[in-house]
């Protein structure tokens, strides 16, 4: 029996000592380490500062406490080793994702979480919504067609539209329709020459996924496509341009196992496994112009001396692998991922092709924020029926524009998206009329929602008398009457301006 105690005190001790241990062991190596020189975690989250006792003006800190946890949260030793391995057992032994943001599939597939209401085939976009888009995109395709130039609208597929058989078994779409099949139905019916516009990604790349004997032109732990589905959705592009344009027909892709896919970093941070990517046999005569650091910049400009043509291009990340293939097709391009999306470019430079381009999950932004240029000017509406409440806010963008923005009160049974014609009358009663988008600045707004009643539109700077205050009106024609809104007043320089 003594000998019984001995050993259960002796493994008592032994454990208790590596439990210490464990629990120091990362405490004392976080004071060891010399820390993160990026200040970043493999989340790409900045690391929580050291805290302090006392805030800058020499109280006690009373935020001390919650700091410190922070700060021993994101600094203990061995942080990103536990982090990986507590994600990696869930996911290898329970099948469960330890991030939010992360479906795990079968078969190593990994989906972006923001991409399962899609997927389900439940809409995230109201009709009015819908008819919001629509009246934005042929907005946007004047402004193009106004310069000269064609204008094409790709909606780039999320990665579960096209290989939906890898997602887990408790997503299941049972026949409804998401976002992209009502907006197609939606144009198909209400705006069909704008069917021209449109490059059916979706169908194209769905064939291509399907055939056997094709590679996967998506990547398993990554968002996007791999460059041999970026190359087919550039043909797909350049085909609804209707120009002549290299096509590649005969490039062999070599498959490297080099890829960092996101999906997989933000899953497993600090992982070494690599997906496939594949290197087309191209040789690219085209060049990068100005400060080019990365894929990722907002803006990048390219020149090729035998391509033909300028393209004017508004992208996100899915614009990334396609950029080599526009730029060697065409003698000048200009890649843009600022927003809003800044199509006053066309102002200065002449472009004979404009791409927007954006991926399935973000249909909603179409009716989110304005695209900034001139806004077309328009003959006011006759005198409203009935006044109703909006909003109206201002913003002086690059003093080149004086942005008006702010939300409606619709009527209940509005269910088409008709001209809002915004009017600013100067005290002597002249009045000059503009046509505005239907989009809800969330961002200036401060809420993360997209709601179907905002307005915004950008006036030239250079049309406004300064030091004059101008009323602003905002009317439309609904089916049964024109509906008006006194919303305020503006004028240059705004107020905030004038007191700097």
């Amino acid at each position: 029996m003594k000998k019984r105690e001995l050993f259960e005190k002796i493994c008592l001790i032994t454990y208790s000592i590596l439990f210490f241990a464990a629990c120091a062991v990362p405490g004392a190596a976080m004071f060891m380490a010399r820390g993160d020189e990026e200040g970043t975690t493999a989340e790409k989250r900045l690391l929580a500062d050291a805290p302090s006792i006392r805030s800058e003006d020499g109280s006690i800190n009373k935020q001390f406490s919650d700091e410190a946890i922070a700060y021993v949260s994101d600094h203990f030793g061995f942080r990103e080793d536990l982090v990986a391995l507590d994600a990696q057992i869930k996911a290898k032994l329970l099948h469960v994702s330890s991030e939010p943001k992360v479906i795990i599939g079968t078969e190593g597939w990994l989906y972006y979480t923001p991409t399962k209401d899609d997927f389900i085939g439940n809409p995230t976009v109201t009709p009015l919504g819908i008819q919001n888009i629509l009246y934005n995109l042929e907005l946007s395709k004047s402004y193009a067609e106004s310069h000269g130039a064609s204008f094409v609208i790709a909606v780039v597929p999320n990665k579960n539209t096209l290989y939906p058989q890898y997602m887990p078994y408790n997503y299941a779409n049972y026949g409804t329709v998401g976002n992209y099949g009502h907006l197609v139905n939606a144009m198909e019916k209400y705006s069909p020459a704008l069917l021209q516009n449109w490059c059916d990604l979706r169908g194209i790349l769905s064939e291509q996924a399907a055939d056997p004997h094709t590679p996967d032109i998506y990547h398993k732990q990554d968002t996007h496509w791999n460059n041999i589905g970026a190359l087919t959705g550039y043909r797909a592009i350049m085909d609804v341009t209707g120009k002549d344009y290299k096509a590649y027909p005969d490039t062999q892709f070599t498959p490297e196992q080099t890829w960092e896919g996101d999906l997989e970093t933000m899953l497993f941070p600090g992982t070494q496994e690599r997906d496939w990517q594949y290197t087309p046999d191209i040789a690219y005569d085209f060049e990068y112009l100005g400060r080019y650091r990365s894929s990722d910049d907002l803006n990048i400009h390219t020149e090729c001396g035998t391509g033909t043509g300028s393209l004017l291009m508004f992208r996100d990340s899915f614009g990334a692998a396609v950029i080599p293939y526009f730029s060697e097709n065409f003698a000048s391009a200009d890649y843009s991922r600022s927003r809003p999306n800044p199509y006053y470019s066309m102002e200065n430079t002449e472009y004979d092709t404009v791409v927007m381009e954006i991926v399935e999950r973000n249909i909603p932004w179409l009716q989110r924020e304005a695209p900034m240029h001139a806004a077309f000017p328009t003959e006011p509406l006759p005198a409203p029926h009935t006044w109703r409440e909006g909003t109206l806010y201002t913003a002086q963008t690059n003093s080149a524009f004086l942005q008006i923005y702010g939300t409606l009160s619709l009527p209940e049974d509005l269910d088409t998206a008709c001209d809002y014609v915004v009017t600013l009358t100067a005290p002597d009663g002249t009045e000059t009329s503009y046509l505005a988008y239907h989009c809800y600045e969330s961002d200036l707004l401060g809420t993360e929602k997209i709601g179907d009643n905002g307005y915004s539109l950008y006036i030239p700077a250079e049309s406004l008398a300064e030091g004059t205050e101008y009323q602003v009106t905002l009317t439309f024609r609904a089916p049964r009457q024109i509906v008006g809104y006194q919303l305020g007043t503006v004028s240059l320089p705004m107020p905030e301006t004038a007191a700097e």
